[in-house]
């Protein structure tokens, strides 16, 4: 753990030979591991995608600790905390893309627009031999393009990385995700689900947001649980307890701290506000994992 919040890192921070304007690189899962330092915990502002063909290892995502092993796909979205861990003749690739990158050709089609068809996707995906044949074969023609660019390359990258992660969430077999429908209420959840990413530290409230977004609490407490079967509330709450479980597993950052970092006005609420969401005290939650 650092003395410090979270490393914070972009594609530009990574100081890479060669990336196409700090917005997309693909690199080998070997450069992964001497670039992000093993048992070292880094906040991405970009997407990454790792797709494994040999050797062993851990990927902790948050507080989720996952095997690295042949066959499996993993997707890490914007702003999870994730550290790799005993990790050992790792081979395969990584595709790290920010969101302008994958915007850069928009079709129109909802399920391809990242904001909404990226929202909490599965962590991995473990594909058959054949399957990931098939899904290697599309990494290797953004290789090609990436390592020989010519004219039109980021626009041929962007549209074989919607491919590519078209393919991903096909494997999820999520209707939720394969079937999404553009309508007004699914906009207003998503809308909501943005804000509350940017707002959390500081807005704790559903009225808040319903503000911003111009429609009653009521309303939106209304759509949050026929979608999610949660309310509004607790989504917000689930964001802040979500980053207060990352900086108490990541960073020695005292509770006091944490409590001022997350919007808190003294260590006392904050404890409460964590207690009554998880049953335990900050200290409590991160002695389980000393």
């Amino acid at each position: 753990m650092t003395n410090s919040l979270i490393n914070t890192m972009t594609i530009d921070s990574l100081k890479l030979p060669f990336s196409f304007a700090g917005e997309f690189v693909l690199l080998t899962l070997s450069d992964v591991v001497a670039l992000f330092k093993v048992d070292n915990s880094f906040k991405t502002k970009f997407y990454t995608m790792f797709i494994v063909e040999s050797g062993f290892g851990k990927l902790i995502i948050d507080n989720e600790v996952h095997d690295l092993k042949k066959g499996r796909v993993f997707f890490i979205n914007y702003n999870q905390v994730f550290r790799l861990t005993e990790a050992e003749n790792l081979k395969g690739e990584a595709v790290l893309f920010t969101r302008s990158f994958y915007n850069l050709i928009y079709t129109g089609n909802r399920k391809i627009k990242n904001d909404t068809a990226f929202s909490h996707l599965p962590s991995f995906m473990d594909f058959s031999k054949s399957d990931l044949v098939n899904f290697r074969a599309g990494i290797n023609d953004i290789k090609k393009e990436f390592t020989q660019p010519e004219v039109l390359s980021k626009e041929i990258i962007c549209l074989l990385l919607k491919a590519s992660m078209l393919k991903y969430i096909r494997k999820t077999d999520n209707a939720n995700y394969i079937d999404f429908k553009t309508n007004r209420k699914s906009n207003y959840i998503e809308q909501f689900k943005n804000l509350v990413e940017i707002h959390f530290k500081e807005l704790k409230r559903t009225s808040d947001y319903s503000e911003k977004l111009t429609i009653s609490a009521n309303y939106l407490n209304a759509l949050i649980k026929e979608k999610l079967d949660i309310s509004a509330e607790n989504v917000i709450q689930n964001r802040v307890i979500l980053e207060a479980e990352r900086l108490l597993l990541n960073t020695d950052l005292s509770v006091t701290e944490i409590s001022f970092e997350l919007g808190f006005s003294d260590k006392s609420h904050f404890g409460k506000y964590f207690k009554k969401i998880t049953q335990e005290s900050p200290n409590n939650f991160r002695k389980k994992f000393l």
